[in-house]
């Protein structure tokens, strides 16, 4: 990493304290589950999720480094990871940070449209690793209109330091966008930005992985396609993800965990309201494990394939007029969600879900 930035530490100087930012967020909660016997796990009651972080850069070097914790239920490192950006077109990235994969997983939990996070995304296993990544912007015309980005890591999950069967987990990302490119990744759109009011990104993304050793190995190919567009009060998103697992154990049957779903989100078109307030609505099909079926027998909630149509509504406290991408600093959210089995035995798993995010 230093010596992408060797070359200019010459003319820097190395005395410069570096720019620290603190910042945090806490998103108190409440949870309501429709009571179901075959369900004992589902609970309704208060949730509440908190981090902390810090963000430094060096005044003159382009060298950046984020670190941010999770507090609940035990405090655990999110992100840890130091960024070069030896050219204005590329950052390196070393570290534990996000995989590039999947415009909703990349979005930060508070920039979020809904509360409910997409099911057959989490089942998928996208999170955060460590490695190390590059991602290279093309400008044209003056702005950035495809980024590519590749990482390698070790496959192992967050805060593991080792690579216990040495393999490594591989991410190739492509995103394009014709209209110019955002500054970071969020749902929804805000007119206050200056690429907020018409945007269009279109990627892809792939993801190999081998994990575990002997018997208890397990590759998994991931492909992943993406759309985001956003116009004044409108915005559009959606995704689809094919993840294919194999074994090495010929008694564990192979399957593919499958999913996609669109997202539609519009700001009331109506005075102040038009500001503050965002109708959003959402509809995921997912299956979590295609090898499972409703003729196998003892039924399996949780490896059911199933729809669910969610519904929610955003109070924004900062409107159109503020700068920046702040406005999602300060939200209450309300959605409610219906799910369907599409095999299995149907219960009664419809969930309203407030949360309020308040970002310093």
């Amino acid at each position: 990493m230093l010596l992408l930035v060797a070359p200019l530490a010459a003319a820097a100087d190395l005395a410069a304290l570096p720019t620290v930012r603190p910042s945090a967020w806490v998103r108190p909660g409440f949870s309501w589950i429709a009571d179901d016997p075959t369900t004992p796990t589902a609970q309704d009651g208060f949730t509440v999720e908190a981090r902390i972080g810090v963000d430094a850069a060096l005044q003159q070097l382009p060298v950046k480094a984020r670190i941010e914790l999770g507090l609940l239920p035990e405090p655990a490192v999110t992100d840890a990871y130091v960024q070069a950006s030896p050219h204005p077109w590329v950052d390196v990235r070393l570290g534990q940070m996000k995989v590039p994969f999947s415009l909703h997983r990349l979005a930060s939990d508070t920039r979020r449209q809904l509360p409910q996070g997409v099911a057959f995304l989490a089942e998928a296993g996208i999170g955060r690793e460590i490695g190390a990544d590059v991602a290279l912007a093309v400008p044209i015309a003056g702005q950035t209109r495809v980024v590519l980005t590749s990482g390698v890591y070790n496959g192992e999950g967050a805060n593991r330091i080792q690579n216990v069967n040495q393999r490594y987990l591989l991410a190739q990302r492509v995103l394009v966008t014709p209209l110019g490119a955002r500054k970071g990744v969020f749902e929804g759109t805000h007119r206050a930005l200056p690429e907020g009011a018409v945007y269009l990104g279109v990627g892809g993304g792939w993801l190999y992985d081998y994990a575990g050793d002997g018997l208890t190995a397990e590759e998994s190919n991931t492909f992943g396609v993406e759309l985001q567009a956003a116009w004044d009060v409108l915005s559009l998103q959606a995704e689809a993800v094919d993840q294919e697992l194999v074994h090495a154990n010929a008694s564990v049957a192979d399957y593919h965990v499958k999913g996609a779903y669109g997202q539609l989100g519009c700001f009331v078109p109506a005075p102040w309201v038009r500001d503050h307030v965002e109708l959003v609505g959402r509809f995921e099909v997912g299956e979590p494990n295609t090898a499972f079926g409703a003729a196998d027998g003892e039924q399996q909630p949780d490896l059911q394939a199933k729809q669910t149509i969610i519904g929610g509504v955003n109070l924004y406290v900062r409107g159109a007029a503020d700068a920046a991408d702040r406005y999602q600093d300060l939200k209450v959210q309300a959605a409610y969600a219906h799910v369907t089995p599409l095999e299995g035995a149907d219960a009664a798993d419809d969930s309203l879900t407030v949360t309020a995010t308040a970002r310093f």
